[in-house]
């Protein structure tokens, strides 16, 4: 294994003290294995530290941006982490379409197709995960 995908629920639990998502990020964060995330991932991790760092739901975070602001000075580390440790494969027009044929063929949600659907497209066979829905996936091996 030289290189995986890095699903955004194994970093929120890095960042929430996890030592079962930190035994799995070790090999990437010490540079033996090369870690890759994608758009959707970014968003989620940030989107969701956000929630937490606020303890607000989404529908609450709509109404007060002044929260979101304050939220958003307060993620340098969070963000510094995600640019130093991983690299962001992009979500391109045939990454897209390929998403699509996931949804069809295995019947994940939009965000989790567009995961598996970077992997194949860039190659990356393993992904890091606490999510069991990938493991409908064939081409790729889920870990743990």
């Amino acid at each position: 294994m030289n290189s995986v995908f890095i699903d955004s629920n194994v970093i929120i639990r890095y960042f929430a003290g996890d030592t079962s998502a930190k035994r799995l990020l070790e090999p990437v964060l010490q540079g033996d294995v090369k870690g890759y995330i994608n758009s959707v991932v970014f968003s989620e991790v940030v989107f969701i530290t956000v929630k937490l760092l606020t303890g607000k739901k989404a529908y609450e975070l709509r109404r007060t941006p002044e929260t979101v602001k304050e939220a958003a000075k307060t993620m340098t580390h969070h963000l510094q982490f995600l640019q130093e440790y991983f690299i962001e494969l992009e979500v391109n027009s045939e990454v897209k379409e390929l998403a699509v044929k996931v949804m069809e063929e295995y019947g994940l949600l939009p965000n989790d197709s567009r995961i598996a659907a970077t992997c194949r497209y860039y190659g990356v066979n393993t992904i890091l995960t606490f999510d069991e829905d990938f493991k409908r996936i064939p081409w790729l091996k889920v870990v743990p």
